[in-house]
């Protein structure tokens, strides 16, 4: 055969080399996660607040793909009220030979030492038999540190002393976990964002002081520090400490509660999304309740980002930070996802 011949040959036979390689690292993939993953009775996880529309969308999304979530809300809140609703209307939805979304609320301030230990003695009471801790705890409580000097003090609470005392109130779940499970027992905080992006902090958001801006960075970069202490000094617990960046978000969005859109009756003035009474969409939570209802948007992270974070819940060599991007394309917009009656 002529030297073309032969170069061709060559070329079609490394690319099929190449198809059945990617073929076997994909399937050894997936073997690897089926092994790691936690056993039905397992697979309980703690999101702190649903309050925030990124801690209900991680909730839902968790939720959905199995695994039992306990979701920390402010009594009677919205978020409270969306996650009953999301549950109710996929419990409904769910088929008769499908186990339902597992769900529950459970009032949690990471702010207050009292709720925080009374949250911790709840989810302890309300695991399910033979289940001793919870594998993991995913910290979305706080606050942006927006607002000058008045609310400082407030979002230093929630954010920094709340991440210490997220990991001391519940350590010991975490730690019961870890005993039965040895990928079990992660800790999850919110790390830097847009705001405190690691080249620098001396540029200010438009319209905003650079006393404000700086208050906000010293926040962010103080529950950064938080978790990187308490990766030191958890790790001979066995537990994880594992930082989620969104480099893509600045902390007033990560922070944001559920933001109302506009009602059902207006269809030509909502963006231009797919319709919420039908979602195919695991990053949504959708709910359709009957009569009049305000539609809520619960969806901050495109559906890559949150099978980043399920991984990193899952892979047996969690990495230290995980970066949860967004990727400015057509179809990620602001969808409409979650409808109460008021």
């Amino acid at each position: 055969m002529d030297p073309l011949t032969w170069l061709s040959l060559g070329l079609q036979l490394a690319a099929l080399c190449c198809i059945v390689g990617a073929l076997l690292l994909y399937l050894l993939r997936k073997v690897r996660v089926a092994e790691v993953l936690p056993t039905d009775s397992a697979k309980t996880v703690l999101v702190t607040s649903v309050d925030t529309a990124l801690g209900l969308q991680i909730a839902t999304y968790l939720s959905e793909r199995g695994w039992r979530v306990i979701a920390g809300c402010r009594s009677g809140g919205l978020g409270s009220r969306l996650a009953e609703s999301w549950l109710q209307a996929h419990v409904a939805a769910t088929p008769e030979d499908l186990p339902p979304p597992r769900l529950a609320t459970l009032e949690l301030d990471v702010a207050r030492e009292d709720l925080l230990e009374e949250a911790a003695r709840a989810t302890a009471q309300h695991l399910p038999a033979g289940e001793h801790g919870v594998w993991a705890v995913i910290n979305t409580a706080g606050s942006s540190g927006r607002g000058g000097a008045s609310c400082w003090e407030a979002t230093l609470r929630a954010n920094v002393l709340g991440a210490l005392r997220v990991a001391r109130s519940f350590a010991p779940l975490l730690a019961a976990a870890a005993a039965d499970h040895p990928h079990a027992g992660r800790l999850f905080y919110i790390g830097l964002t847009s705001d405190t992006a690691c080249e620098g902090t001396s540029q200010a958001a438009a319209g905003e002081s650079h006393e404000s801006s700086a208050a906000a960075a010293a926040v962010r970069w103080g529950t950064w520090g938080a978790a990187r202490a308490l990766r030191a000094s958890l790790r001979g617990r066995g537990l994880r400490v594992v930082l989620l960046h969104a480099p893509d978000l600045p902390a007033a969005d990560v922070y944001a509660p559920p933001v109302q859109l506009t009602a059902p009756s207006q269809p030509a003035s909502r963006p231009d999304t797919p319709s919420s009474d039908v979602s195919t969409s695991t990053a949504s939570c959708a709910v359709t309740m009957p009569g009049e209802a305000a539609e809520y948007s619960a969806k901050v992270l495109p559906t890559a980002a949150l099978k980043l974070l399920e991984d990193a819940l899952t892979s047996p060599t969690p990495k230290d930070a995980y970066y949860l991007k967004v990727k400015q394309d057509s179809w990620f917009t602001r969808m409409p996802s979650l409808r109460v009656v008021h």
